[in-house]
């Protein structure tokens, strides 16, 4: 899933005081006040990561939410469970966060800090353009296209990992700034850094990537309309020709195999034959796009910037637009069992059931 890195020079409220596994109060600053940038299901169990290593859990659909321990406190970036023990959660740093009790706790696996090896090149991991500030529809602008050009030659080494796919309790594979490819084949015991399998020289940012149901097909997708698959669960990947030069934000996989990429300023495309071809869907919006999700009934939701809300009932061929109420912007949307959404973002955890 993924739902870029939202709004730059927010200032965030994380208290210190409250202990694992205690329940949050619902106008608590956890719930309310804190970045969000992605949520998935564990079983009967929900998860959401964020800001400053914030992870936090809900086992009755959102009605009541537990802070978990995190090993971390650098902005976690997505999070995705093969089952409703097994998961893993990456962030900034090239930190992986994994956990084997469905996310009560977790263990720092693998981290690839800027400057670790040699404490004299800490400025630069401070100064390093994915330090811990967050990204907007108004950072990725046109002149987007420059961003990185000047870091062509800048090491892996610091960035931020974007996203994660968990593909079985022994395979995942994470994407990330600069071209960053990871996977894990032994349940995360150990981490390897596969850049070179893609052909991404230039290093372009890596901000997807998605596992189509019921496949070893794998989707990534990135800047500059960056969009690769795998039919290997990712032991090799092929470049695809892509309908658009801008940045995507995010890829999700539907239950039929087709695959919708959206992104900045409100692009959004679907492909029915899994990469192949694609075709623009018109959504009236300029905001950028950050996650999708579909629910039992086939109805997709797409959200993103300035609480723009898109829905689909005809298989992604169309979609209607709405605005949450107080505008705030998106970063996930992942369906309740009871119909409602819970949505995280710049206004912390909500759970919605007025989607239309």
């Amino acid at each position: 899933m993924k739902k870029l890195i939202l709004r730059l020079g927010v200032t965030l409220l994380v208290p210190g005081s409250l202990t694992a596994a205690e329940v949050i109060a619902p106008n608590a600053p956890l719930l309310t006040a804190n970045l969000y940038l992605d949520v998935a299901r564990a079983g009967t169990r929900v998860v959401a990561v964020g800001d400053r290593g914030s992870i936090i859990y809900t086992d009755d659909e959102g009605a009541h939410w537990r802070k978990a321990e995190s090993p971390t406190g650098v902005l976690l970036t997505a999070v995705c469970f093969s089952d409703s023990r097994n998961g893993w959660a990456v962030g900034h740093d090239a930190v992986v966060v994994g956990t084997r009790d469905g996310g009560s706790t977790w263990q720092v696996q693998y981290s690839d800090v800027l400057g670790a090896a040699d404490e004299a090149e800490d400025t630069m991991a401070e100064e390093e353009d994915f330090s811990d500030e967050e990204y907007s529809d108004d950072y990725y602008d046109e002149d987007y296209d420059d961003f990185g050009e000047e870091e062509l030659a800048a090491d892996t080494s610091g960035a931020p990992l974007l996203d994660i796919t968990c593909i079985s309790k022994d395979r995942a594979v994470a994407v990330g700034g600069y071209g960053y490819l990871l996977e894990t084949a032994n349940g995360g015991n150990s981490w390897s850094k596969v850049v070179d399998r893609m052909d991404n020289e230039n290093g372009w940012h890596l901000n997807a990537i998605a596992h189509v149901p019921g496949s070893n097909t794998l989707i990534a997708a990135g800047e500059k309309g960056l969009l690769f698959r795998s039919r290997d669960n990712g032991l090799s990947w092929k470049s695809l020709q892509s309908p658009y030069d801008g940045s995507f934000f995010g890829v999700t996989a539907m239950k039929d195999g087709s695959v919708v990429a959206y992104g900045l300023q409100g692009n959004l495309w679907i492909s029915r034959d899994q990469g192949d071809s694609w075709r623009q869907v018109q959504t009236g919006v300029t905001r950028g796009i950050n996650d999708a999700a579909q629910l039992d009934d086939g109805t997709l939701v797409l959200v993103g910037g300035a609480g723009v809300v898109l829905v689909s009932r005809d298989g992604g061929n169309s979609v209607a637009l709405q605005y949450l109420q107080d505008r705030e912007s998106v970063s996930a949307v992942l369906p309740l069992t009871g119909g409602e959404l819970v949505m995280v973002g710049d206004a912390g955890i909500r759970v919605k059931n007025d989607i239309r």
